[in-house]
């Protein structure tokens, strides 16, 4: 404690991590007790079931029946996994740690990164806690997400405190921790540039870890399967054939086509998150200062990317894959959220991520029961432990 009978900044900030933990764990038993099923068994929805297979194929990484498929996710999060599958006994719950213990670590980082940006740092962590909507659900359930954010939070607080090495592992683990990824090092070039002017040879040589780190996992698809893009080839496959289309192009076909994951509610909860990330990024833009530079920079790189993606799931997986900018828009949003009372009257907002993300679930465990049948569920529960 301070002086001042406040926290201090470090216990302050585990405080918020464990609050992240807490409403997570809320959220893993609702979700449970909504859809009628094992909490455990949560660790199989989305992409989860793939991951669990991925882990089960280690040591030999990628290798089992599916064949090259398992290629199109990446390795760090299901050799995390593995690792935790070492000590729970069951990788269906090592998934959903995971998730729980990288939230709560990105939350921890993102707390001492925003005291580089805020004179609010606490309220930008607590809102990172639960918000936005799907963060909270990617970090109950099995994500790489959380794994990828927390690397990034890391890369980018590294490289403001002029850590290049830490700075370059931290963007490595978010190459192999999703397909994403390897914008991170982009993202972290460009933070030390804008603060810095230029990377001298200390920085170019630590952010290289990620490129090598990238470049060696091709080397190994190409030693296994005879094919250093196949990864990339599964996942064009899996986006419907074409990974890119022009900006937003990708984004109006989504809005404007029916689905049938979700309907019209998911179609305007998917639009409300892009066009919020757009527009704090409007609004930053013309109030920007030098000292946000690095968080435009940052927010710019992910919205230039994957608002240029095409096929169904730029669309429907934006929200997940807009997080890899989630930290920068609260730091960008921060000067205008509420402050004194009015903050108390936009507490009960907390609980909006609930609602939301609870109906997410649910129609996500609907759209997958009708693809992959009902009975795969049950024998995934078995085979995936």
């Amino acid at each position: 404690m301070t002086r001042a009978g406040r926290l201090s900044p470090t216990a302050e900030g585990a405080a918020l991590a464990l609050a992240a933990v807490a409403s997570r764990i809320v959220f893993v038993a609702a979700a449970a007790s909504a859809l009628g099923v094992d909490w455990r068994d949560l660790a199989l929805r989305y992409d989860g079931h793939v991951y669990l297979r991925i882990a089960k194929t280690l040591p030999a990484l990628y290798v089992s029946e599916q064949g090259p498929l398992l290629t199109g996710w990446f390795p760090l999060y299901p050799v995390l996994i593995r690792a935790g599958g070492a000590l729970t006994g069951d990788l269906r719950v090592a998934a959903i740690m995971v998730s729980l213990a990288a939230s709560a670590a990105a939350v921890l980082l993102f707390h001492r990164l925003a005291a580089r940006f805020s004179s609010r740092p606490g309220l930008a962590a607590a809102v990172l806690a639960v918000f936005p909507p799907m963060w909270l659900v990617c970090g109950g359930l099995a994500f790489a997400e959380p794994v990828l954010v927390c690397a990034a939070v890391a890369a980018v607080l590294a490289a403001v405190e002029d850590r290049p090495w830490t700075c370059g592992a931290a963007a490595a683990a978010a190459a192999l921790s999703q397909k994403s990824g390897a914008l991170v090092v982009v993202i972290a070039a460009l933070v030390v540039w804008s603060r810095r002017s230029r990377l001298d040879g200390r920085w170019l040589a630590a952010l290289a870890l990620a490129p090598l780190a990238a470049a060696a996992l091709q080397g190994y698809l190409w030693l296994t399967f005879g094919d250093p893009l196949i990864n990339l080839r599964v996942q064009r496959e899996i986006f419907g054939g074409s990974l890119f289309s022009l900006p937003f192009a990708g984004f109006v076909k989504g809005l404007l086509e029916p689905s049938a994951f979700g309907g019209p509610w998911r179609r305007a909860a998917i639009a409300a998150s892009g066009l919020f990330y757009l527009g704090v990024a409007a609004a930053a833009w013309r109030g920007r200062t030098e000292e946000r530079r690095p968080l435009l920079l940052w927010l710019g790189v992910v919205l230039a990317f994957f608002f240029c993606l095409g096929g169904f799931w730029a669309f429907h997986s934006l929200p997940r894959f807009l997080l890899l900018g989630a930290p920068a828009v609260i730091l960008l949003a921060e000067p205008y959220l509420p402050r004194g009372r009015g903050l108390l009257a936009a507490a009960p907002l907390a609980l909006l991520p609930f609602f939301v993300g609870l109906v997410e679930v649910a129609q996500a465990d609907a759209f997958m029961r009708r693809a992959w049948g009902e009975s795969y569920f049950s024998r995934a529960s078995s085979e995936l432990r």
